[in-house]
């Protein structure tokens, strides 16, 4: 195996209120519509039809299966605050060759725990956020106590992404042209540019990683899951995934029927769609995120001036006249767009971005650099997360996109959306180069899934709601409730949907098809 694979932790997402409401569903020819009064008691859940499988029992773990440390010092540091739970972790060393029996090779992933309930509740995040374990410690912070009874939350750091094996390949100054490009800027050869500079980055990692770089896949993380599973000694993973990791979840629960437990996806890809499609689907959420974030700026009185979105365009404008420098980074156009799309799906942080675009707009790109950093370069004692994401869509995904069809899109999604729709047509070009992955295996046919609980928000610019809709209509079993809110999941956001979620967990109790919360 490669020698330089080694190097921890690491777009953030905000975990669990801690309020949590009583929900009632609606009457059975709509949607049912959940509504939160402090007043009302909680109401019973209605449960699925009788010939939909019921939800297995949670199942304990062996707690002492792997060697535990404390580790609530570097959490801490990763989360930018004090844990105020203990902390626990450990690693996992997996067998890259259940898929791929020909390499041969090993990987060691990172796991945290936090709490002491008798069944594992297993968190995994996005291959572009923080690792899993940093994850689980934000959700353990403000789970309400019935969770926290009933389940050890354990977070797994997806290939690639943890402390101990890292995919960290790419220098930072060519993640920072890579991410930088900026296709709205006119100039001629820009997206040849940007294929030559891919080209040459995927050539470092191949160099680096050989063999073990094309592991880094959804499919591969479906079986961690799996070894993860055996590891603990437990019957059944209840898991919790967030945004892009339903596609691993998903591949999970197709290979590994047997072993599922309770599930929860918030937030999903979109199953149906190939590269292209989902491209611009995101991109017109995105640009719809971007007018609630401005609208929101304008309310409470915007550094921006009365028009957001149009100071982005003339901030784009003068950053392609002049960008702005900040120690070793460049400030493009293409640099403050990644910022917009970093903050956009999180509310809370939508401060920090108007005014980190306003100090930018006066000369100072500090703010900007800072909105970025844990993309493009160790953040926090964290390593660039850029590296793994791409690895990982890369090897996700069959398209390939030459340059003169990422010409055609980028004029043509100009029309749909004019701040994002040239960027996101460049960044196909990214896994231009990249080999073509051969398909997934198949896993069994015809076998009875328990249901699986999908959480949409209508307002999602990252993974638009439609593919949470989607996701759901795929599995045999799947429940769809939808939180009517803007921001990338809803967990961190919605009483509501926490309380669907505890119910769906704790007492397998499971909402309405349908299921609307409130904003």
């Amino acid at each position: 195996m490669p020698h330089r694979i080694l190097r921890c932790l690491g777009v953030p997402m905000m975990l669990l209120a801690v309020l949590i409401g009583g929900c009632t569903a609606g009457p059975s020819d709509r949607p049912a519509v959940a509504v939160r009064d402090a007043n009302l008691p909680p109401q019973r859940i209605q449960q699925t039809p009788p010939s939909s499988p019921p939800l297995p029992p949670a199942g304990e773990y062996y707690r002492n299966s792997l060697p535990w440390r404390d580790c609530t010092g570097a959490i801490s540091t990763a989360l930018g605050m004090a844990s105020p739970r203990r902390v626990e972790c450990t690693e996992l060393r997996v067998d890259t060759t259940v898929a791929t029996p020909a390499f041969g090779n090993f990987l060691k992933l990172d796991l945290s725990r936090v709490g002491d309930g008798p069944a594992p509740l297993v968190v995994l995040g996005e291959a572009s956020g923080a690792p899993g374990t940093v994850q689980a410690a934000q959700l353990a912070q403000q789970l309400p106590p019935v969770l926290l009874d009933r389940f050890t939350v354990i977070g797994l750091a997806r290939r690639g992404t943890g402390p101990s094996e890292p995919v960290d390949c790419i220098p930072k100054t060519t993640r920072n042209q890579i991410v930088g490009i900026d296709p709205g800027a006119g100039q001629a050869g820009a997206l040849d540019s940007l294929l030559d500079t891919t080209r040459a980055a995927i050539q470092a990692c191949v160099q680096d990683l050989g063999e073990v770089l094309t592991t880094i896949t959804s499919t591969g993380t479906a079986d961690d899951l799996e070894q993860l599973r055996v590891a603990l000694n437990a019957p059944v993973l209840n898991l919790i995934s967030y945004g892009e990791a339903s596609r691993a979840v998903t591949d999970f629960l197709r290979r590994y029927p047997s072993s599922v437990g309770r599930v929860v996806l918030d937030g999903t890809v979109d199953p149906t769609l190939d590269d292209v499609s989902a491209s611009e689907a995101t991109l017109v959420a995105a640009d719809a995120g971007y007018t609630a974030f401005a609208t929101d700026c304008m309310a409470r009185g915007c550094p921006l001036g009365s028009d957001p979105r149009g100071a982005l365009v003339a901030l784009a404008e003068a950053l392609r006249r002049t960008p702005l420098q900040v120690g070793w980074q460049q400030i493009t156009a293409g640099i403050a767009y990644q910022a917009v799309l970093e903050t956009v799906g999180d509310p809370q942080r939508w401060p920090l971005l108007s005014h980190a675009l306003a100090a930018a707009r006066d000369g100072d790109g500090a703010e900007l650099a800072a909105l970025v950093a844990p993309v493009l370069a160790k953040d926090r004692g964290l390593p660039a997360r850029f590296d793994p994401a791409l690895a990982t869509h890369c090897n996700d995904t069959p398209t390939r996109v030459p340059p003169e069809r990422a010409q055609q899109l980028a004029y043509q999604w100009q029309q749909r959306s004019a701040l994002f729709g040239p960027l996101f047509a460049a960044r196909l070009l990214w896994c231009s180069a990249w080999p073509v992955p051969s398909p997934p295996p198949g896993g069994p046919e015809d076998r009875a899934l328990p249901p699986v609980l999908v959480v949409a928000t209508t307002g999602d610019p990252v993974t638009p709601a439609e593919g949470a809709r989607r996701t759901a209509q795929s599995l045999p079993s799947g429940t769809l409730v939808s939180w009517q809110g803007q921001a990338h999941g809803a967990l961190s956001r919605s009483p509501c949907i926490v309380d669907l979620v505890t119910r769906f967990l704790v007492d397998a109790s499971i909402p309405r098809q349908g299921t609307l919360c409130p904003p």
